[in-house]
């Protein structure tokens, strides 16, 4: 017992903190905030009880207090509650009609002035700068035709740009050369012009003013050295358009080779505005061939029919063909 004190007063009490306080009220269930502040003894339990002064003055106050000694910060209490990160966002506002009138205009402007810089560099490239410009002359097909009436007809420039080259008026000047059935004229980048030649092909023989020229399936006659062994025409002028020519090399493109070889001359009468065709052969023979009509059915007729001994081949009827001496 100490002294200055009696037995009845009993043991003297010690003075609460206000972390006990706080720490009491807490496990208690109580929340009612303390009416009045209690000084902090100044040693021993004071230390203590700092903490728990900070947490009750951020509590009162709203702002953190000063963090603790240790240097560990106390976690702030959420001022507010966040959106869910997963959560519906609200819907991007449409943009406006002068808006979406601008973007169009912009990119608009955007695609010609591409457009405008790739036809510079291409013009540049083509014509201006002479990478693609023209360096040879390629003919090709030229058999009877001599290689240079073909590049003199042709009259195209090296070193001019290769795009620029007319190709559509090289073709029209060397089809006028003798001898040319077709010309096919195209560029062989980066340097090259093509020209390709298609001979004409004599298939018979014609009498001109000139002397005696060819004539190919076409029946166009033209300059060149007639070769052996061809038909002659024997009827009046020979052409294209002329319907005696067509209807003579429609009926010597219907005969067999071994039969066409035997034919010397084709004459051409006109009775009743309708041609009709007689062949001349070998060993005196000839055949009565009439219209050009149904020349395939007459050419298999009259192969049996020339085994036979005989003058003349009538094959104008080819149901009833007739052999005569």
């Amino acid at each position: 017992m100490s002294p200055g004190r009696t037995p009845s007063e009993g043991p003297a009490r010690r003075r609460e903190t206000v972390g006990e306080a706080v720490a009491r009220r807490g496990a208690a269930g109580g929340g009612e905030r303390p009416t009045g502040r209690t000084r902090a003894p100044s040693s021993g339990s004071g230390a203590d009880a700092e903490p728990g002064r900070r947490e009750q003055r951020a509590r009162s106050t709203g702002r953190p207090g000063r963090p603790p000694a240790d240097g560990t910060r106390p976690r702030a209490a959420a001022t507010r509650a966040r959106p869910p990160a997963d959560g519906p966002r609200p819907p991007r506002p449409e943009p406006s009609p002068v808006h979406r009138r601008r973007r169009r205009v912009a990119l608009l402007v955007a695609v010609l002035l591409l457009l405008a810089g790739l036809a510079v560099g291409v013009r540049l490239l083509v014509y201006d700068l002479g990478l693609l410009d023209v360096e040879s002359i390629e003919v090709t097909g030229a058999l009877d035709v001599p290689q240079d009436e073909v590049l003199a007809a042709a009259a195209v420039l090296p070193g001019q740009p290769l795009a620029g080259v007319d190709t559509a008026g090289i073709a029209e000047r060397v089809a006028q050369l003798p001898g040319i059935g077709s010309v096919e004229v195209g560029r062989s980048w980066p340097h090259t012009v093509s020209i390709a030649i298609t001979e004409r092909t004599a298939v018979a023989v014609a009498q001109t003013p000139q002397g005696p020229r060819p004539v190919d399936a076409a029946g166009v006659v033209y300059p060149a050295p007639v070769p052996p062994g061809l038909p002659q025409l024997t009827f009046g002028a020979v052409g294209p358009d002329d319907p005696s020519t067509r209807a003579a090399l429609d009926v010597l493109a219907a005969l067999p080779e071994d039969v066409r070889a035997q034919v010397l001359t084709v004459d051409v009468s006109v009775g009743g505005g309708v041609p009709q065709v007689t062949l001349g052969l070998t060993d005196d023979r000839r055949v009565r061939w009439g219209p050009a009509e149904e020349s395939a059915r007459k050419a298999g007729v009259l192969v049996p029919l020339l085994t036979q001994p005989g003058r003349v081949y009538d094959v104008a009827s080819p149901a009833l063909p007739t052999v005569r001496s």
